[in-house]
């Protein structure tokens, strides 16, 4: 991997790295940003392209990045890290990935077995709480995850600090028409599909017993799912709570209810996705461009 030793801030080949927070290289840009060792390393083992590396020049010796010699890494000054990238940054490396075309639902979904747990986010605005369900989704063995186009970006900085890059790695569309993705879910790949609610006289989630295709939506931070949205399910379910408390937060409740069903028939905590998917015959992500639906 060639090694360029940056001599200007304004430097047109680092371009993409300045002013991160204000350039916020959302969908249409083609790119994303991932911070720090951990990040940039699991980025290079995913099918991701990447562009380049940013690396402060404190990090040279001390971070050895996996080799590609199609992949520059530009290295600058330390006193110049922050005046580029626009924020106070310690972690030591930056990297630019490419994004791929969303894959298409019915090709991930072709020849999947009796068990598919699918994690559906409509209007999830909050980085840190999509990061969340996310990196909860990877973490309890969801088979795919599906999320409309107002959520957070997945591959925006924060989403994917917090979700710990799981992206590059858990089967991800971002739906043009929720409503429509969600209707195929049901009536083409006979997914029963249950609104995650706040709601005391909905199933508690203690009773609540998974078939074996099982779809969980989660809603918005502040008005959870739109009527709509959640007419299409099957079921409501909600958690419980005491002491006065009347919500939790999207990321956390998440959690509580992918532990809860993907650890229902005896399935044990660190059941690999990967055997399961190819058990029940996944197809392997298409990112061709076209509709999801």
């Amino acid at each position: 991997m060639p090694h360029v030793f940056i001599t200007a801030a304004d430097d047109p080949r680092i371009a993409i790295y300045r002013d991160l927070p204000k350039s916020n290289l959302t969908r249409p840009s083609g790119f994303f940003i991932a911070e720090g060792e951990l990040l940039v390393r699991r980025l290079f083992a995913s099918e991701f392209a990447v562009e380049s590396v940013l690396l402060d020049e404190r990090f040279q010796d001390s971070l050895a990045m996996p080799a590609r010699a199609d992949v520059p890494v530009y290295v600058v000054p330390h006193e110049w890290v922050s005046q580029i990238v626009g924020f106070r940054f310690h972690r030591g490396v930056l990297a630019c990935g490419r994004r791929r075309a969303t894959p298409r639902l019915d090709k991930l979904l072709a020849g999947a077995g009796t068990r598919l747990t699918i994690v559906a986010c409509v209007d999830v605005h909050d980085p840190e709480n999509m990061g969340g369900i996310l990196r909860n989704s990877a973490a309890f063995g969801a088979d795919l995850v599906l999320a409309n186009q107002s959520c957070a970006d997945p591959f925006s900085r924060r989403v994917l600090r917090t979700s710990m890059g799981t992206v590059f790695r858990l089967p991800l569309v971002q739906s043009r028409d929720i409503a429509a993705d969600l209707r195929r879910l049901r009536d083409e790949f006979q997914v029963e599909l249950a609104a995650t609610v706040l709601d005391e006289t909905s199933e508690p989630l203690a009773a609540a017993a998974r078939p074996g295709r099982f779809g969980l939506l989660f809603g918005n931070e502040g008005h959870g799912l739109p009527p709509d949205i959640a007419a299409l399910c099957h079921r409501r379910i909600t958690i419980p709570m005491s002491g006065g408390t009347d919500s939790l937060n999207v990321a956390v409740a998440s959690g509580i209810f992918l532990h809860h069903f993907t650890r229902q028939n005896g399935e044990p905590a660190d059941a690999a996705r990967t055997p399961r998917r190819a058990a029940a015959g996944f197809a392997a992500p298409d990112f061709s461009d076209g509709p999801n639906s």
